[in-house]
């Protein structure tokens, strides 16, 4: 049986909604580059790096080789540019419901907690949140090897603490990201009123969230180690 000791976050989607507003920012790329948007692009972005991103919508439509090595970065940073500018109108009201309440119940019960988020945009967000004292630890996005479904943001999380990957609960919304958390070794807990696999457990949204589902969700494959 697992012991958990420590609690690795992915920012959008179970910290805030802010995918939303990448969604918005690369409808406008789509829009620019006069590429239909389409539900199946708002699906399966999500969890993406800003380079898978523009690949898949370019290649919705068969343009996949089309833009120079410039274009293409001037393209990403574009994007980059548009969702700053809504990051800087979020507020705390842009937490999802009960994240607030069990990031303080995990505090208070003395659990370590790390951002795993791949985005380079992740410390200036939680600051908008209002949870730069909660998140202190926010893996350097710009650093990693590699993006979800590689584990690195998750081994680099799970270093920020000094703890094993196997001994962290990872907290994830998308396929990539459950990939990558699973593919690190953490426990992973699935945030979607769809299934996500592979995923040591499910909850339904976060307002299902509290340090009393988590251990009944995730017993008797693991426990969680009594801090205070």
């Amino acid at each position: 049986m697992t012991t958990i000791h420590g609690f690795l976050f992915d920012l959008h989607g179970v910290i805030a909604d802010s995918w939303q507003y990448h969604l918005k920012s690369w409808q406008t790329v789509a829009r620019e580059l006069d590429i239909p948007w389409t539900s199946t692009l708002a699906t399966r972005l999500p969890g993406m790096s800003r380079a898978d991103s523009l690949t898949t919508i370019l290649a919705s439509v068969g343009r996949a080789k089309t833009l120079t090595a410039a274009q293409f970065q001037a393209m990403t940073d574009h994007e980059n540019d548009l969702y700053r500018q809504y990051v800087t109108a979020m507020t705390p009201a842009n937490r999802l419901p009960g994240v607030t309440a069990f990031l303080t119940e995990l505090q208070q019960a003395g659990y370590p907690l790390a951002l795993a988020s791949a985005s380079t945009n992740a410390a200036a967000e939680i600051d908008r949140l209002g949870l730069s004292a909660v998140f202190d630890k926010i893996v350097p996005a710009a650093n990693l090897g590699a993006s979800k479904p590689a584990p690195d943001v998750y081994l680099a999380a799970a270093e920020l603490l000094d703890l094993a990957p196997g001994a962290c609960v990872a907290f994830e919304d998308t396929v990539t990201g459950v990939q990558a958390a699973t593919a690190a070794g953490c426990v992973t807990i699935g945030i979607n009123a769809v299934p996500l696999t592979p995923v040591a457990a499910m909850l339904p949204g976060t307002h299902a969230l509290s340090l009393a589902t988590v251990r009944r969700v995730l017993a008797p494959q693991a426990v969680l180690a009594e801090k205070l």
